[in-house]
């Protein structure tokens, strides 16, 4: 079986959407079946739980693994249709078994589900060149009360190059005063620092601090 590389990258496994559409578990993977160009290949797809997948097709006349749809500057009229049918079969996998996963961080999740289920409000990617950042609007006033953004600790005047996920949340301008101790709590990156502050979602500040944050930006929002 073949490696493919960056296919799922930023998503997550559904494992109910993964049985439902026809994945088997077998030993710890997840193995799939289906049939090309009108049962002259038999295709496979096995998926790891670590997001990993891998695919083999073998010609069921010799019973041979077929490799020539994977050679891109070899392809002829007949392998390119094998390649056309087990591409459809891999984006249908993408499309229905896995969940966009953006962000990795575990603080990160807890929010999105936390204003989701309090706030019933969904992640907005604005940014085509700023893929890994979104905001989210109050419904009712259509303004920004959180924007989540991935960057470097650089950033934010801490020295490191680690990549990190950060909220920017509003308050008003004495509330920030206080909180901004360049620890905990920093000036807003790259919005406005006399109403918004940043927090780094790494464990510094607890969950529940930052819930009642949200909270607070929400009603600014209005």
């Amino acid at each position: 079986m073949r490696k493919i590389k960056d296919f799922i990258k930023d998503k997550k496994i559904d494992l109910k959407k993964l049985k439902e559409f026809g994945f088997k578990l077998i030993d710890n993977s997840y193995y799939y079946h289906t049939f090309l160009l009108k049962n002259q290949f038999k295709m496979t797809a096995k998926i790891n739980l670590d997001n990993s997948i891998f695919t083999e097709i073998i010609d069921t006349e010799t019973n041979e693994p077929y490799v020539l749809h994977l050679l891109e500057m070899k392809r002829n009229g007949y392998s390119e249709k094998v390649y056309k049918e087990y591409s459809e079969v891999l984006e249908k996998i993408k499309k229905k078994c896995f969940e966009d996963e953006i962000f990795k961080a575990n603080y990160t999740k807890e929010i999105i589900n936390y204003i989701k289920n309090k706030y019933g409000d969904e992640l907005e990617f604005l940014w085509e060149k700023s893929p890994k950042n979104a905001v989210v609007r109050r419904k009712s006033s259509n303004k920004w009360y959180v924007v989540l953004l991935t960057i470097s600790k650089r950033k934010i005047s801490l020295n490191s190059d680690e990549i990190i996920e950060i909220i920017n949340l509003h308050n008003n301008p004495e509330e920030i005063k206080k909180l901004i101790d360049y620890k905990k709590y920093f000036p807003a990156y790259h919005m406005n620092k006399k109403h918004w502050c940043t927090i780094c979602l790494d464990g510094t500040v607890e969950l529940e601090k930052i819930y009642k944050k949200i909270d607070i930006s929400y009603e600014l929002a209005k």
